[in-house]
């Protein structure tokens, strides 16, 4: 367990009193029992999706193969929440973690919360590895498809040159929201390549399908193992 301070000043409110009214939170999982940087194998920070009402979304189910662990959650409580101050948040607590002794960072981030992780990597050693699972923020207007194409271009392109060490994509079919998922791959591949960063595509498998895919069971059957072991940085199984 982190000290008493030490956890109490993670669990505020983060990047300023205008954000911290609009409830970006940096917390440990309600469920878990943080073990701390000496117990722990790293810290893994979840960014949620886009939510309506209730708590925010937990993780899928894949990702109880890192329960080895601490697990701390990006909480966006309400939903008017810019991807520029999600991502700010994101590295503010990163870097925090780091300070207080975390050896290894994850980051995983579905949808809305997958758009804010992969704004997050201007920042420089932002995470030891990501997991963007079917990122999307611009909804599911055709119209709107040429904008969330090139914010994602943006984003790759201004990635840092140490952000991370390992990337993982995943992308799947009859995902509504995806503008253009064979430019997001090659893009995606192209970044991780010209950073110098191991990467992992997981590239429209036949299923599970849809934009929620990664919470189908047969998603953590299927990719689950592979998952694990590329995030926690072991040979694949």
């Amino acid at each position: 367990m982190l000290p008493t301070g030490r956890r109490a000043a993670l669990l505020l409110p983060l990047a300023g009193t205008a954000r911290a009214a609009e409830g970006r939170i940096l917390r440990p999982a309600p469920e878990a029992r943080p073990r701390g940087p000496a117990g722990a194998a790293g810290a893994l920070i979840w960014a949620h999706p886009h939510y309506i009402e209730g708590p925010p979304p937990g993780l899928p189910p894949f990702a109880a193969r890192l329960a080895a662990y601490d697990l701390w959650r990006l909480d966006r409580i309400g939903n008017r929440d810019p991807l520029e101050d999600g991502a700010t948040a994101l590295a503010e607590g990163s870097a925090r973690l780091r300070a207080e002794g975390y050896r290894r960072i994850v980051v995983i981030g579905e949808s809305r919360g997958a758009f804010i992780a992969l704004m997050a990597l201007a920042v420089p050693r932002l995470a030891d590895a990501m997991l963007l699972l079917a990122p999307a923020a611009h909804g599911m207007n055709p119209a709107r498809r040429p904008e969330a194409l090139a914010a994602f271009r943006a984003a790759l392109d201004a990635m840092a040159p140490d952000a991370l060490r390992r990337g993982a994509l995943a992308l799947f079919r009859g995902d509504l929201y995806d503008p253009d998922p064979d430019t997001r791959a090659a893009t995606f591949r192209e970044a991780m390549r010209e950073h110098g960063a191991e990467a992992l595509l997981i590239d429209r498998p036949p299923v599970p399908t849809g934009h929620g895919a990664a919470r189908d069971p047969e998603f953590d059957a299927r990719f689950g193992p592979a998952l694990a072991a590329f995030l926690d940085d072991q040979p694949s199984p």
